[in-house]
């Protein structure tokens, strides 16, 4: 009986995006180099959630240097958008060439956050996808 009616079963194939080749802005420049000889030159930042009263949920931003493990800008808000994000950015006068080094989450990828650092004049570096030993030190 199985084999007379197997030929009305439709297989469906798993649908997998094609996300292509990540884009060069996502370039890893720290390469797990997390030591800098001086202040401002190599930064790194990352989005923490900070929960209260149990379900309670609020972002922190924060950018560390490197030089010397000191967090120099940190932003804590109700939502993670872009805005929140280039708060804690437009914090720091930063010298042209500085390094700024994040995952791959989608505020670090926006083009509004790509602009902001380019018209500062911040060398911009992704971690690697799913690689969070390439962003340890603020993880």
């Amino acid at each position: 009986m199985h084999g007379k009616l197997s030929w009305l079963c439709r297989t469906r194939t798993k649908k997998v995006p094609n996300l292509g080749k990540a884009y060069d802005l996502t370039d890893n420049k720290l390469s797990r180099d997390f030591h800098s000889d001086k202040p401002m030159e190599k930064l790194v930042t990352d989005i923490t959630y900070l929960y209260y009263f149990g379900n309670c949920k609020l972002y922190l931003s924060s950018i560390m240097d490197l030089y010397n493990r000191e967090m120099i800008a940190y932003t804590i808000s109700e939502c993670q958008d872009t805005d929140f994000l280039l708060d804690t950015l437009n914090q720091l006068k930063l010298p042209k060439g500085a390094l700024l080094h994040s995952d791959q989450g989608s505020v670090y990828t926006s083009m509004a956050y790509y602009q902001a650092c380019t018209e500062k004049g911040i060398i911009c570096s992704m971690s690697r996808k799913g690689t969070p030993a390439d962003n340890a030190c603020i993880e």
